[in-house]
């Protein structure tokens, strides 16, 4: 019999007791971990590699969404919550289910069925396919904390080789491992837009747009100093939005 790894991500400690008591009558799964905090579910889904990952939706730290967009992980997402408005947004990210507290053993049994009988074989993994909101936040590790960045919040996005600097409309940058290619594709298209090979800007956030020639133009983006170069490769995106 093939085992499955599961591990558990919910804010309250009884309902992660609950679920793992509901999985107790399925031996194949074995809760290998479980967190009530974003930061330590990170670290261990990291490190353990599970195959399922059981994970709730609003968490006092943020969304599992923010959860998911903001870590590598190859496994079956299965949704577990107490409200039923979020179910169009987990299959948008792909989710191989979405479970209602309490959950029955009813439901949790076909829930697993799907992994059993292999019936998620055209599903993507996660880490794949999942693209942002701009609702969605993503995290940065500083030291010891954790530090929570709306999307909306986000002026403009720069290269620096491998990782991309983020600035925010506080002022602040930070710097994180993640390249233009791989924001480009995740990014929803109808809030930012690459202006150039080296920029990504929020176009909620662009103050003027000053046109030095007939394909060439300056971008002044609200609390960035200098205004940022549109190149002729991206002049068009830019045009067909706002020139």
């Amino acid at each position: 019999m093939k085992r499955y790894k599961a591990y558990i991500l919910d804010d309250e400690p009884l309902a992660i007791k609950s679920l793992k008591k509901r999985l107790e009558s399925h031996p194949e799964v074995e809760v290998v971990g479980e967190a009530t905090r974003i930061g330590k579910a990170m670290e261990d889904v990291t490190a353990l590699c599970p195959d399922i990952l059981f994970l709730d939706i609003q968490l006092t730290e943020g969304t599992g969404f923010d959860f998911i967009n903001n870590i590598r992980f190859s496994g079956k997402v299965v949704f577990v919550t107490a409200y039923d408005q979020y179910a169009f947004r987990a299959f948008e990210v792909n989710a191989l289910d979405y479970l209602l507290k309490p959950v029955s053993e009813e439901r949790m049994s076909y829930t697993l069925s799907k992994i059993k009988n292999n019936s998620y074989n055209n599903h993507k993994n996660i880490s794949e396919v999942v693209g942002y909101s701009y609702s969605d936040r993503i995290f940065l590790v500083e030291r010891d904390q954790i530090r929570f960045i709306p999307l909306e919040h986000i002026t403009m996005i720069s290269a620096a080789r491998d990782y991309t600097f983020i600035e925010t409309n506080d002022g602040k940058k930070n710097i994180i491992m993640r390249t233009m290619a791989d924001w480009e594709s995740r990014l929803p298209k109808e809030h930012f837009i690459r202006i150039h090979r080296s920029f990504i800007v929020n176009i909620n956030h662009i103050e003027k747009i000053v046109r030095n020639s007939t394909s060439t133009a300056k971008v002044h983006l609200y609390n960035i100093k200098d205004p940022v170069s549109l190149s002729r490769t991206y002049y068009k995106n830019l045009r067909n939005c706002y020139l």
